[in-house]
């Protein structure tokens, strides 16, 4: 009887000791369910309340199907600012808080999800009848923002931007992005910022439209209070279920972005990201210019310490007699020499970090060139005989391709160009290239490659001004493959055609795209050439940096002699792929241990028809 009761008590303590480790865990049940309270905000498409009161978006289908999953009961709270949102989460209102931007400063209070649902990042939306392309243009005007909104007070938001540019500007606080449009609308205010995402969805509705700036790319995650204990498992079953989501090119993940963003599941429209780059690109600079300060500290530093030891000598030697005192003097030295040794690693410690920073930030900025520029994917569908070789010399390029399908002739576009430079500078001249060649397509609806090039020069003149003297050589194709002919021009750029073995040049105008600024007034023409095509027939494309590359052990270039020569050899391989690897292979041999000079961009299609 002893040992029953005995037994009795201990099956007590460990159901009161197993009922507040689930409890721990898992939180409040309801029905033999984990209650999970759950909050959002009003951010349109990620999260909305409907008109008949329900909630609706991207992070909504999402929490639901992982839900589900987990044999979860979700409870909601809904308010009209992400900053109340915030503030339920810091006070433990809400155990999870959907649509929230990642960032450094509120890592500090939140527990974050790893896998990321979206990108998104700030934009500038003014009136429709309004055109603002600069954020200099900022100067002086009334700008509505959301308060406390990443976009505007994170590090590199709206407000440290203006700071930076020493631009004033006069902001409005409002409780959301609605608010902030509603402003625009009233022209209560000159501009207004909110999410890319909510912006583009929302600016027929509003009457505004979106401008060429934009502010700090942000991740989007679920997060929690930071610290707490049932984080690690929530977290954990949410990151699970987004991978497998997220790898599912069919799953709800990618069905939910197409209902609610309107377009086709797993492709993303970027919209005027050249500044968004220069802004990236600024940052990067700041970082040099950081770097190159503490090398100068170090350097002088160091000086001061190689003057102290000769003091430190000369000293010694003049008080042979005193070892005592001598031995002391030398022992403070060296203690203030082990000392600054201290601070000099520190320093070192410092610049490492500084210069991972600015690597990080020119990866990002490569992330972000390789998205906006078109896809191989989206090129195979219209050329089905293609290869393209990139190799930038840097993390990001100077030289881009670009691709369109003409819609309104049933003609595939594709063009390999050279920007001024190389690296960040070279590749702000590529983003605006490309945005401008967008925006000659399909809004100017220009045909012609030579009609599209005048424009490109006057486009590229009008957006740098008379202070630059930048530009590209260009070489644009225009395939009519129905009616069996292509049509050619080239800015300081040419084509070489290759039939039955012979190699045929189509020389482009000898004049580039810009250039020096004596020519700011000058409108340019350039001349479209027509060939008509024959069934494997192989049309090849170049940047300058293939032919102009020094190899050898005579340190000589590649020329455009023997790039032709190439050409005539590699064409009768049936297989492009390998047609590319031989023109790889034949660079890498020619410039051995040389260092690569220059951005390389070769793009070949055949005629198969």
């Amino acid at each position: 009887m002893k040992y029953c009761y005995f037994l009795f008590i201990l099956l007590i303590l460990n159901t009161h000791l197993f009922a507040q480790q689930e409890s721990e865990i898992g939180g409040e049940e309801e029905n033999g369910k984990q209650i999970l309270k759950v909050g959002l905000y009003e951010s349109k498409p990620l999260t909305f309340k409907d008109v008949d009161n329900g909630f609706k978006g991207i992070y909504m289908d999402l929490i639901e199907h992982i839900a589900q999953l987990n044999g979860w009961q979700l409870k909601f709270s809904y308010e009209t600012s992400m900053e109340k949102s915030l503030d339920n989460l810091k006070n433990e209102k809400i155990d999870l808080l959907l649509s929230v931007g990642y960032s450094e400063e509120r890592e500090k209070f939140f527990d974050f999800s790893k896998e990321i649902v979206l990108t998104n990042w700030g934009e500038i939306f003014v009136h429709q009848d309004t055109n603002i392309r600069s954020i200099l243009s900022l100067e002086n005007m009334k700008v509505a923002v959301v308060k406390g909104n990443v976009y505007y007070d994170g590090s590199h938001g709206l407000k440290n931007t203006a700071q930076q540019f020493k631009i004033n500007i006069k902001y409005t606080e409002a409780q959301s992005f609605k608010d902030v449009l509603n402003l625009v609308q009233q022209k209560k205010v000159d501009a207004g910022l909110v999410s890319v995402l909510y912006g583009d969805m929302h600016k027929d509705q509003h009457q505004v439209k979106g401008t060429p700036i934009v502010f700090n790319p942000i991740e989007m995650r679920f997060a929690m209070k930071k610290g707490l204990k049932r984080n690690k498992n929530i977290i954990a079953a949410i990151d699970k279920e987004m991978k497998k989501l997220i790898a599912d090119q069919n799953s709800i993940y990618y069905q939910s972005q197409a209902k609610w963003l309107n377009r086709t599941a797993g492709t993303v429209s970027y919209k005027y990201l050249l500044w968004g780059l220069a802004g990236i690109g600024g940052v990067a600079f700041l970082f040099l210019i950081l770097s190159f300060i503490l090398r100068k500290q170090v350097q002088k530093r160091t000086k001061e310490l190689v003057v102290k030891n000769a003091e430190i000598l000369a000293f010694n030697e003049s008080l042979e007699g005193k070892v005592k005192e001598r031995t002391s003097e030398v022992m403070k030295q060296k203690e203030e020499i082990e000392s600054k040794n201290i601070i000099l690693e520190h320093q070192k410690k410092e610049l490492e970090v500084m210069n991972k920073h600015m690597k990080d930030s020119i990866m990002y900025a490569r992330n972000i060139q390789e998205a906006i520029l078109p896809e191989e994917r989206k090129i195979a569908n219209h050329l089905t005989q293609y290869f393209m070789l990139s190799r930038p010399r840097d993390i990001v390029s100077g030289d881009f391709h670009w691709f369109a399908f003409n819609e309104r002739n049933n003609q595939s576009l594709i063009s390999v160009a050279d920007c001024t430079g190389h690296g960040v500078p070279g590749a702000f001249m590529s983003m605006l290239g490309k945005s401008a060649l967008d925006y000659i397509m399909f809004e100017k609806k220009k045909d012609k490659p030579g009609e599209i090039l005048s424009a490109l020069q006057d486009d590229v003149y009008r957006a740098l001004g008379t202070n630059a003297k930048d530009g590209m050589d260009i070489a644009l194709c225009s395939f009519d493959f129905e009616n069996k002919k292509m049509y050619f021009a080239g800015a300081q750029s040419h084509l070489y055609l290759v039939r039955n073995g012979d190699v045929y040049v189509i020389k482009g105008d000898k004049y580039p795209i810009g250039g020096s600024v004596k020519y700011y007034n000058e409108h340019r023409t350039y001349q479209t050439h027509t060939v008509d095509l024959l069934k494997n027939d192989m049309l090849y494309m170049t940047s300058d940096g293939y032919p102009d590359q020094f190899g050898t052990p005579e340190n000589i270039k590649f020329t455009t002699k023997r790039f032709r020569e190439l050409l005539q050899k590699v064409c009768v391989l049936e297989d492009l792929n390998e047609q590319k690897q031989q023109i790889l292979d034949a660079h890498l041999e020619w410039r051995g241990e040389q260092k690569q000079l220059d951005d390389v961009l070769v793009i070949g299609v055949k005629v198969i028809q």
